[in-house]
């Protein structure tokens, strides 16, 4: 006979449970092992009411189960007598249940012995009386949430989708249940189980239901679609809802300073109603001014990943935040709006490299409440910036640290160096939280001008009108592995400053006039011009002979071109390459610059298959 024990607790969660869709990732596989019961209870919540687990016509039934030590997992009476993972099922809702629950005893194993979310020798802990509980669904629709129930243990509900097979998406649910348990298990406003304000939303359950994923799959942290969210809102606020799922990066920052074992314990000891930065600094003993240098301190090293957790995953990535300028008249380059960097958040601005030895210059001035952005106090501006310097071994040189709202900087380029950036956050004297209202015009933004000597934004063009605009050509060998699985490939960064020199044009109006004077093409084998796109936004599937179709029985390849990053990813259809195989696909940039009269940039992609 199975224990069961129901508890009457009042559950009330303001901002709901936390229901995640999460885009599809690459899986790891790890070796099958048989479940392992225990003696723990299985807990029934209270909005099951009498419904009994041992008769086989309830909801859910012992009968439809399987333990393992730390989970028991119910499956959806629509599976009638049979096992999910049964080759009679069919293949849309077949979840081979020993190897999702192996794999969340091991997801449980890091949040208890390595994170440090739940601490098995409290004595309130429920842990140690019942099991996390998992609910499989017989449906289409996509489901994956975690979080609890009666504020006793973790719980979470999924669609077969979600775990075929069983990864980051279970890894993700799974950590939301310990970010449940903390408050389960502590109470007394521990656990984040409130909002920031607005809308009482908070996305640093998602943020960190992300890092959690991430720690047992850490291949995926910048292969992740999140990714690409990230280095498109990295200027916001930390806790800012447009990028939730995508902004994990702080959590490797945090942990490098103070143990593997950090962000559990800023769950557990956060009062409400801190923010996780609030928490932060009472945790560690810092005022706004250092907190400040620490952001600044974080977001340098994350020009190049230059995190011990961070630095061989993200070799690839490289400054691969976006961001964006208009340049004035008197020549300063202003941040544009959209990436105006709020408090915590940050800039990235790639430059020229000068030759070693040369001393580059930053005019800085800060422009709160410039026309055109946020309305801020701005008795309390203020701004953190520096730049950062890569050279070919891959030895990174930070400059000193800067705060001035106004001023002149100085840093002597050195020897080797292959990549120089300007690295920029908002640093107000006073910290204040995020709140999730869904409204992006009362965000503290804190804009600011730059002017450089001996050196210039990477892709600026300082034309006089009097240079010709000319044709260009671009040629890449790309080599990558056949995958049966996954739409992998290369990404390839056009040199900014020879496609600026080539069409006279800055980057930045490169990247505004795609759509207008410049229309992007595909090339067909034959040399004609295609501008229907047939992949994600200027992107194009071709087939083995180069020539452009659609996703399906023919196609190969896709190259999809980020207009704003000035970057193509390559990528291959999962099942369809052989190691040996080559081909050539191309796509093109025209630019009309006076009526009548135009020049292209094309780009060739020569492709070896590994």
């Amino acid at each position: 006979m199975k224990k069961i024990n129901g508890i009457l607790t009042l559950f009330l969660l303001a901002f709901s449970l936390w229901s995640c869709t999460v885009e599809s990732f690459e899986e790891e596989e790890n070796p099958q092992e048989p479940p392992v019961e225990s003696d723990l209870e299985i807990y029934k919540p209270q909005e099951f009411g009498d419904m009994d687990y041992e008769d086989d016509s309830s909801t859910w039934s012992f009968d439809r189960s399987r333990e393992s030590e730390h989970f028991i997992i119910f499956w959806d009476a629509k599976y009638n007598d049979v096992d999910p993972g049964s080759t009679t099922i069919p293949e849309q809702y077949r979840v081979n249940i020993d190897n999702l629950l192996e794999k969340a005893e091991a997801f449980y194993t890091l949040n208890v012995e390595q994170l440090k979310f739940a601490d098995l020798n409290l004595e309130n802990t429920k842990l140690n009386t019942y099991k996390m509980m998992i609910f499989l669904y017989y449906q289409d629709e996509w489901l994956a949430t975690g979080a609890g129930y009666d504020d006793v243990i973790g719980a979470l509900w999924i669609s077969p989708g979600t775990t075929q097979p069983a990864g980051h998406t279970l890894a993700h649910e799974i950590g939301h249940c310990f970010q449940y348990q903390v408050f389960a298990d502590l109470g007394n406003g521990h656990g984040f189980r409130y909002g920031f304000g607005g809308n009482g939303g908070n996305g640093f359950w998602e943020q960190t239901a992300q890092w959690q994923a991430f720690k047992a799959f850490p291949s995926q942290v910048f292969t992740a679609y999140d990714f690409s969210v990230y280095i498109e809102n990295y200027n916001k606020h930390l806790h800012h809802e447009n990028y939730r799922y995508a902004s994990y990066f702080i959590h490797y920052y945090w942990t490098q300073l103070h143990g593997q074992d950090f962000i559990g314990r800023l769950w557990r000891e956060a009062e409400q109603p801190e923010d996780p930065i609030q928490a932060y600094m009472r945790l560690t003993s810092i005022d706004t001014e250092a907190l400040n240098d620490e952001i600044y301190d974080a977001a340098s090293k994350m020009v190049t990943w230059d995190l011990d957790e961070l630095r061989d995953l993200g070799e690839d990535y490289i400054g691969a935040q976006k961001f964006g300028y208009t340049t004035r008249e008197d020549g300063t380059h202003m941040v544009a709006k959209t990436y105006a960097p709020q408090t915590t958040g940050y800039n990235v601005i790639p430059l020229k490299v000068p030759e070693a030895n040369t001393e580059v210059k930053v005019n800085f001035k800060g422009l709160a409440n410039a026309a055109g952005f946020n309305t801020v106090d701005a008795s309390i501006a203020g701004w953190r910036y520096g730049f950062v310097a890569l050279k070919n071994g891959g030895e990174r040189v930070y400059g000193t640290m800067q705060s001035s709202a106004e001023g002149e900087y100085g840093f002597t380029v050195p020897e080797n160096c292959s990549k120089l950036w300007l690295a920029i956050t908002g640093a107000p004297t006073e910290y204040s939280t995020h709140a999730w209202d869904d409204d992006n015009s009362n965000d503290a933004e804190w804009p600011y001008a730059v002017k450089f000597t001996n050196t210039n934004i990477l892709g600026y063009v300082d034309s006089s009108g009097e240079e010709t605009p000319e044709s260009k050509d671009f040629k890449y060998n790309l080599t990558f592995p056949a995958d049966a699985e996954a739409y992998s490939g290369k990404t390839v960064s056009v040199d900014a400053d020879q496609l600026a020199t080539a069409f006279q044009l800055s980057s930045n109006e490169i990247t505004a006039n795609i759509g207008g004077a410049i229309e992007f093409y595909a090339i067909n084998s034959n040399g004609d011009l295609i501008s229907e796109t047939t992949a994600n936004g200027y992107g194009h599937w071709f087939s083995s002979a180069g020539d452009v179709v659609s996703w399906g029985d023919t196609a190969y390849l896709f190259s999809e071109f980020d207009e704003a990053g000035l970057k193509f990813s390559i990528g291959q259809f999962p099942g369809r390459l052989t190691t040996g195989d080559s081909y050539t696909i191309k796509q093109a940039l025209i630019y009309e610059y006076e009526s009548g009269k135009s020049v292209q940039a094309t780009f060739t992609f020569e492709i070896q298959i590994e």
